[in-house]
């Protein structure tokens, strides 16, 4: 029998626990057996990501900053367990992939930093005084994350790289109101000597971090801190290229964040440059060659760091890149590696291929890298030559053995070196005469021979794992004056080979051709655009990338081919304005009034609420797949237009009769439109119906006709919003939320509201209206509304936790439809085992039951989560479980949305799309779980394991039942 990977899942025996890890990591024995409480800590502890604040919350409230010792020994102790911490998340195969538990660590490190400066400022305030600015304001302060600190990509065993940084030399250190002979340089100097010390003198506890400052000015020789001016003299005069490079991942990291980001945006002109200039590959090249020889090893190719295709070429690849086009284009400015990545690919800087290549082979190095450090406890980039301990790393990583890690090693290297090499020898973007096989497939289009184009494109497209591509292809060609027709061809002779290679680098190539084939067939004369991709080939390469990443989007776009001029072809106008949109469309309209027909101002009307919602749509889906919104923002700003859009309508409906005639001389009714649900919450997604509820008040007119006029008006903005039109579809809407459900009316009056949640309301009516919201018609009505509201929902209290659990079970058996386990698993983001109501329902909870507490009153439930864990209603791991699985669950419900256009809430084990889906959702194929598809299924398991258990915890619930 050969070797068994060493692949186990969460541990929570200490014991147990603790000869895993020795097993696995030799090295961090010594730490676990004289810290055995740190095991014991881990092992009871929940699996859930951890960020600076719940850092901060865990070490502050033992520190005293006026007792150094203490501060240093704690310090050393917690930095030491919660690594130890990371590397066992990391080690199980369902907890975390490395560029997580790097941004753990550095998050870790950022806390760590915090505090030691917060200790020296307070030592040297107490010693020298007050650093005053001639304002008699205090001095600012901050320290900047360089390096993999800056880019969130800390190792188990790196450094950090600090620039330390305050804002003017002009003012005085003051104590007991007398200036001081201590200058100003001279007072920041002693706190970062105090800072360093404390981080990295070596005690009995060992050290908290070990402190790079040679990336500052000057190197080694240069001070170790510097005001904003020097800082700014220093790199217009002397700064050079890889000082460039390593100022793309400068971060505030602690201190006054806000001179960092002064010192940042000072610094902005000498990082990123106006114009293009391609060369900068080729000096980062250099320097990659000068670092190489410097270290001097028998074997580069061990050092997965600087050896050929290793990490550093992998980095190099994207900051070249991002300073080529960062000057021109701020969007692609990020630092951290695989986001800067995933901004490059979405504005076509690189390919769908290049992007999945570097990224996949970094994270693959990333993760041997990590393990390397923790097996040996030592800040090594050296792959062990000891074949006992290799096996043993392989094995952690998934391999069967040594040999095949270091094949696939071998295999990531290569596509690396291939990546960046191609920017040095070949320029950016390729160019010249097409290749064999491009003439070859070419000729079949000519001929219409499918047959040979089939052969064609096996060469060309890899895998080749679309039946009808060549259907697409021929209808592209099959005019003349289309992208890949003759005529097109001769006049236009790049544009072939671009967009095939386009096509080939998408995503999905199947779908992209089929989408671009349909954008095409839409046009009664094509070559308008045609021409625009001949002449922008990244706006090309955007489009095939967002035909084949996105159906939804895809679809929309194929439809619209304004859409495609205003995303793809023209330079980005800045941050979505919901708002603005709306109005902008409306404007256009001119005067409503003038318009005499009813039927026809009604159509104006609504086209032009439907064009600014495709609109919008349109940028966050775009925003969405570029990693330029999280998933909050995009549903934030798509609720603030749904909002918009129903202030809108809701005026609009009542000031018009039946048929959109105006009711000349009739008082309009009082009318409060309340968001419920997702909605309520700001929580809507790219298909999410709106929860509504409609509430009047007579005003003195007779309670029948006031009642008849608002149930008019409520129908007619249902109409409008839901309403078929040539320019996109509305919303779908859903009123079963009011008083009674579907048995009570459609629109109750504030008074019929406010007996029936007195009087009638069930728990988990009082429950929904945690995310009740007035969101249109009369503010004032509205402000009535939710102080009625909110007294139900806070003021009496929660139902049993045995009557919550019972409906959520209820909903989770009767509604769910999942097959946990098995083959063809499918599984419920919304209603299914550890889900998103899971989520809910744990935290509506605890907003009942401390209802009286205002600091948790919201309806947004990430705000909710936060305002409970720091009021002390939940505790931090609790809270830490809940707010990783909502984040997942919200993104994967979104993303499967963008990508695939289905709005049902199941992902399913050999779906279809499965694999594109978990590649965007950061999932990678060659992970220990094996395939991308594989990885996404094993972590929605461990996360909805850990909600549910978080759920259970929160309600006081031993058995599911």
């Amino acid at each position: 029998m050969g070797e068994r990977p060493l692949i186990v899942g969460p541990r929570r025996d200490p014991v147990d626990l603790a000869h895993w890890l020795e097993a696995a990591y030799p090295a961090l024995a010594p730490a676990i057996q004289s810290r055995p409480e740190d095991v014991a800590y881990i092992a009871s502890s929940g699996r859930g990501a951890r960020d600076a604040r719940t850092y901060r919350k865990l070490l502050l409230p033992s520190l005293d900053l006026r007792d150094p010792a203490g501060v240093r020994r704690k310090l050393r102790r917690f930095a030491a367990r919660e690594r130890l911490r990371i590397a066992a998340r990391e080690l199980e195969t369902t907890a975390a992939d490395v560029d997580v538990t790097a941004k753990e660590l550095a998050d870790l490190a950022d806390v760590c930093v915090e505090v030691a400066l917060n200790e020296a400022l307070l030592w040297a305030d107490l010693r020298y005084g007050i650093p005053t600015k001639t304002d008699g304001s205090r001095n600012g302060f901050c320290v900047i994350g360089m390096g993999k600190l800056g880019g969130r990509e800390l190792n188990a065993g790196s450094d950090i790289d600090l620039l330390l940084f305050y804002d003017t030399d002009e003012g005085a250190v003051v104590k007991d109101g007398v200036v001081q002979e201590v200058s100003l340089h001279e007072y920041f100097t002693r706190v970062a000597q105090r800072l360093t010390s404390t981080l990295d003198e070596p005690t009995e506890d060992g050290l908290v971090w070990r402190v790079d400052l040679r990336l500052r000015p000057e190197g080694s020789r240069g001070p170790l801190v510097n005001a904003l001016a020097a800082a700014e003299r220093y790199y217009e005069s002397w700064g050079r290229t890889w000082e460039r490079a390593a100022l793309v991942r400068a971060r505030p990291s602690a201190g006054d964040l806000a001179v960092g980001e002064q010192v940042l945006g000072a610094l902005a002109p000498f990082v990123w440059r106006r114009e293009v200039n391609p060369q900068v590959a080729d000096e980062m090249a250099a320097m990659l060659l000068r670092a190489r020889a410097e270290i001097g090893e028998a074997e580069p190719r061990r050092d997965l760091k600087l050896g050929p295709g290793g990490i550093r070429e992998a980095e190099f690849f994207v900051q070249s890149l991002q300073l080529v086009w960062g000057g021109r284009e701020p969007t692609v400015r990020s630092t951290n590696t695989l986001d800067a990545l995933r901004r490059l690919r979405a504005r076509g800087f690189v390919t769908e291929r290049e992007a999945r290549e570097v990224g996949d082979g970094y994270l693959a190095l990333r993760r041997l890298e990590h393990r390397v450090q923790f097996a040996t406890g030592l800040q090594t980039h050296a792959v062990p030559e000891d074949p006992v301990l290799l096996g043993r790393i392989a094995r952690s990583l998934g391999f069967r053995g040594a040999l095949q890690l270091e094949k696939d090693l071998d295999r990531v290297r290569k596509r690396i070196g291939a990546r960046m090499a191609s920017l040095t020898r070949h320029g950016l973007v390729e160019k010249g005469e097409p290749s064999h096989s491009l003439e070859r497939l070419l000729s079949a289009l000519d001929a219409r021979d499918e047959p040979r184009l089939l052969a064609s494109l096996e060469e060309r497209f890899d895998p080749i794992r679309a039946p009808d591509l060549a259907r697409h292809l021929l209808t592209l060609a099959k005019r003349p004056d289309g992208p890949l027709g003759a005529r097109s061809r001769d006049q236009y002779p790049e544009l072939a080979a671009t967009l095939i290679d386009a096509l080939a680098d998408a995503a999905d190539p199947e779908q992209a051709a089929r989408l671009m084939a349909t954008f095409f067939a839409r046009m009664v004369t094509p070559s308008l655009y045609v021409r625009a991709m001949a002449e922008d080939q990244l706006g090309t390469r955007r489009l095939a990338g967002l035909f084949g990443a996105s159906a939804f989007l895809g679809e929309a776009a194929a439809l619209h081919p304004d859409l495609v001029d205003r995303l793809l072809f023209r330079a980005m106008a800045g941050p979505i304005d919901a708002a603005r949109t709306v109005d902008v469309e409306l404007e256009q309209l001119g005067d409503l009034d003038a318009i005499p027909d009813p039927v026809a101002r009604l159509d104006s009307f609504v086209g032009a609420l439907r064009r600014a919602k495709r609109g919008v749509t349109m940028e966050v889906g775009v925003a969405d797949l570029a990693g330029e919104l999280d998933t909050r923002k995009c549903t934030l700003t798509l609720s603030i237009f749904a909002d918009f859009v129903l202030q809108h309508t809701t005026r609009f409906a009542l000031a018009s009769g039946n048929g959109g005639a105006r009711a000349e001389g009739q008082p309009a009714p009082k009318i409060a439109v309340i968001a419920m649900g997702k909605l309520g919450g700001r929580e809507i997604g790219y298909g999410s119906d709106l929860d509504l509820i409609f509430v009047y008040d007579p005003a003195g007119q007779d309670e029948d006709e006031a009642q008849e006029q608002s149930i008019r008006a409520a129908q007619r903005v249902l109409r409008i919003l839901s309403m078929p039109h040539v320019d996109g579809p509305g919303y779908e809407l859903d009123t079963r939320l009011r008083p009674s459900g579907n048995h009570g009316l459609l629109v109750v009056s504030i008074e019929a509201f406010a007996r029936y949640q007195e009087t009638q309301a069930a728990a988990w009516e009082r429950q929904a209206l945690i995310k009740a919201r007035a969101c249109a018609g009369d503010e004032a009505l509205g402000a009535r509304v939710m102080a009625i509201a909110a007294e139900a929902a806070y003021e009496r209290g929660a139902a049993p936790a045995a009557e919550v659990h019972r409906l959520r079970m209820r909903m989770e058996r009767e509604l769910a439809g999942e097959r946990r386990g098995g083959a063809r698993a499918r599984y419920d983001m919304k209603l299914g085992y550890g889900g998103l109501v899971d989520v809910e329902f744990a935290v509506q909870y605890l907003q009942m039951v401390h209802g009286r507490d205002r600091r948790v009153r919201t309806q947004d439930t990430e705000a909710a989560l936060g305002a409970l864990e720091a009021c002390g209603y939940m505790d931090s791991t609790v809270a830490a479980s809940l707010r990783e699985g909502y984040r997942l669950l919200r993104q994967l419900e979104q993303r499967a949305r963008v990508h695939h256009g289905s709005t049902n809430p199941f992902i399913e084990e050999g779906a279809p799309g499965l694999t594109l889906l978990a590649r965007r959702m950061g999932m990678r194929d060659g992970r220990p779980r094996g395939s991308a598809a594989e990885a996404l299924l094993a972590r929605y398991v461990h996360v909805t394991h850990e909600v549910r258990a978080a759920y259970l915890t929160v309600l006081g619930i031993a058995s599911e039942g």
